[in-house]
């Protein structure tokens, strides 16, 4: 059983001042710290969606805390360990002559660095400098601005606030705390996708990281609708420019080979997910949903629609397979689902990417983006994310 002061600390992460981000020097409070915070991760991906209200919390505070430890190490004489971390993840390269004025071939002009070093302590308020401080706002660092793609790709840096010489980002140190701390942070999300991924897959997670995930979720502040932005978009309406290139291909309806897999298992799972966005310990849509016109109005018409593209049209020769199509959305054998019927067959969930490879590998044909998802709801809930990021809203 996971200690209760380690399930405490999983769930207080998300609400840290920034004294109780520093971990003890000793190999407890270490290992506690690590194990909280997967903790924390699996407990959001138990009850909500990839790029949820809940994971953005996570991923901003883990931002925060790894970055407020970059500094506190750093003041403490560290900076040897903190360069060792932040190498880990980005690829440096340092200033060369004694005045740090020479990249590679390439000279910097002198009195460029310390104007980036004056707007640096400018942004972040600072008046009184000492020894400590100082040094952290110098430029003594360049990266190639391609390795910074993540960060690009998640919305965490913008090139046109970078100093840029020849295709390198000339950084401070205070510009690597924050970029390794976005990179952690962007790791983190990646890591509650996976997480995400294989409860799609098992079934439903322990009751530990879902009593975690609820209770961080209880601490979201209640923000109004137009905030939430793309948060709480699945749960509004679908987004078809979204949608993975597989779930496209079932809906342009396919032959009579794959019609009963790619329309009754793959599209029907993926369109009532992708709709309601359930927790993934949710396991009736009646928990979830109260009004039934949303199946009756928004899912089903998609399908059926799809069904009739097919060739031959899928209901033409086996009608049961309307009813089939509410089975799998939980309501037993039924062309009219109500609400209370949902729990009478099992709501199934989306196949991953290798289930569909091997049942229909006729469907999948992987864009770019495939390559960082392994199931077609991830797909779409990372691009709605993306899309959002970059300015486009919820739509």
């Amino acid at each position: 059983a996971m200690p209760p002061e380690v399930i405490e600390r999983a769930i207080n992460r998300v609400k840290w001042s920034d004294k109780e981000m520093v971990v003890e020097q000793n190999l407890g409070a270490i290992e506690a710290d690590v194990l909280s915070f997967y903790l924390m991760c699996q407990g959001a991906a138990s009850v909500s969606f990839p790029y949820s209200r809940e994971v953005r919390l996570i991923s901003n505070m883990t931002r925060n805390t790894i970055r407020y430890r970059m500094y506190d190490l750093f003041k403490r004489g560290g900076e040897g360990l903190c360069m060792k971390a932040v190498r880990r993840s980005i690829k440096l390269v340092e200033l060369e002559n004694n005045d740090g004025t020479k990249l590679e071939n390439l000279e910097v002009p002198k009195e460029d660095l310390y104007k980036l070093r004056d707007q640096g302590l400018e942004k972040d308020g600072v008046d009184i400098v000492d020894d400590r401080i100082l040094p952290q706002y110098l430029p003594k660092y360049a990266v190639r601005w391609v390795d910074l793609s993540p960060l690009l790709r998640h919305g965490r840096i913008e090139l046109t606030k970078l100093y840029l010489v020849k295709g390198w980002a000339v950084l401070t140190l205070r510009d690597l705390w924050d970029f390794y701390a976005n990179f952690i942070s962007v790791k983190t999300e990646d890591y509650i996708q996976s997480v995400y991924e294989r409860i799609l897959d098992s079934g439903t997670p322990p009751k530990v990281f879902v009593e975690v995930g609820k209770r961080i979720s209880s601490l979201l502040p209640r923000e109004p609708e137009y905030v939430e932005r793309f948060a709480r978009l699945p749960s509004r309406r679908l987004r078809s420019e979204f949608f993975p290139p597989c779930v496209n291909r079932a809906i342009n309806g396919v032959g009579a080979g794959l019609r009963n897999y790619a329309i009754t298992m793959m599209l029907t799972s993926f369109l009532s997910y992708a709709r309601i966005a359930p927790p993934p310990s949710t396991t009736r849509m009646g928990d979830v949903v109260d009004d039934i016109s949303v199946v009756r109005e928004e899912i089903v018409p998609v399908i059926f629609e799809a069904a009739e593209r097919c060739n031959p049209p899928l209901f033409k020769d086996q009608p049961q397979e309307k009813a089939s199509i509410f089975y799998h959305m939980g309501f037993g054998m039924t062309t009219e689902p109500r609400i209370g019927d949902s729990g009478k067959s099992k709501w199934y969930r989306p196949p991953n990417c290798t289930k569909i490879q091997m049942s229909v590998p006729q469907l999948c044909n992987p864009d770019e983006f495939c390559r960082r998802i392994k199931n077609p709801l991830t797909y779409y809930f990372r691009k709605m994310s993306e899309h959002a990021k970059t300015g486009g809203g919820s739509g």
